[in-house]
């Protein structure tokens, strides 16, 4: 007979998740974060141009790590605050709950990410060209990145990956919240968790293993996470090993979430 635990626990997770007001207010507010911030550029020749500027130069990327966890974030200090936890683990399991918590908090963050992102291209393409006749943006950016042979011919697509692996970035940093927030236990505690991750894994990490790597600089963007998920300026030239170190970062960062938060609950319900 298989085992439906996890279907189940899935099932009411992606429900509590998608089926509520905070996941279409996350969404609304990551396309308001990308318009308002676009509007302190008063030159703007096309989309191309907002889309790069307003993540690289604005506290788009900052707001994002909150925005797209505000949806699932809360979800354990929650049940614990609502006395739901120890049913919810007795009934499905430790390894069941967690895993089926880790899923939908990186599903949920990404597709907030992802669908405000969209948004946002379709709302300014009505104003601007996907790329203006002589984009100063794809000149500017096309021969920094492993991915230029897609500009200006494959915009889309370009737009695309960019916006799925900040996907990834925003998942894989509320995966790992939700991980700590199994120590704080405090449903409002937690949303600093994302910018001090961010902070940490943008300089903390960086200076410690540029320290490291003193003779080897090549090295050094492998762990800066910001050029890990960055597609506009790239560390490498070949576009395969980008996207899979990409997702192989992101995949580290859930297992990690995954272990610590399985741990701990592990510990209390033995």
């Amino acid at each position: 007979m298989k085992d439906k635990k996890l279907p189940n626990a899935l099932k009411t997770d992606f429900s509590r998740a998608f089926l509520s007001w905070r996941f279409l207010l996350a969404v609304f507010l990551m396309f308001l974060t990308w318009e308002l911030n676009s509007r302190r550029f008063q030159f703007k020749d096309d989309v191309l141009y907002l889309f790069v500027h307003v993540w690289r130069r604005s506290t788009t990327s900052l707001l994002a790590m909150v925005i797209t966890s505000a949806v699932y974030l809360s979800s354990f200090c929650e049940d614990a605050e609502n006395h739901f936890l120890r049913y919810a683990v007795m009934r499905t399991g430790v390894a069941r709950y967690v895993l089926s918590k880790v899923i939908t908090c990186f599903c949920s963050s990404f597709l907030v990410l992802f669908l405000g992102t969209f948004l946002f291209i379709v709302c300014q393409s009505f104003h601007l060209p996907l790329t203006a006749a002589e984009s100063i943006t794809v000149m500017n950016f096309k021969p920094l990145t492993c991915l230029g042979w897609m500009l200006p011919e494959h915009i889309l697509l370009f737009l695309g990956i960019q916006t799925f692996l900040h996907g990834l970035m925003c998942g894989g940093m509320c995966v790992l919240a939700l991980a700590f927030s199994t120590f704080i236990r405090n449903s409002y505690g937690v949303c600093v968790m994302p910018f001090l991750l961010n902070y940490c894994f943008s300089y903390i990490v960086v200076y410690f293993f540029g320290y490291i790597f003193t003779n080897a600089p090549g090295l050094r963007p492998l762990f800066n996470i910001e050029e890990i998920y960055d597609c506009v300026k790239t560390y490498t030239e070949h576009p395969l090993l980008l996207l899979s170190y990409a997702v192989f970062v992101t995949f580290l960062f859930l297992l990690t979430g995954y272990a610590i938060m399985y741990k701990k609950l592990k510990g209390e319900f033995r």
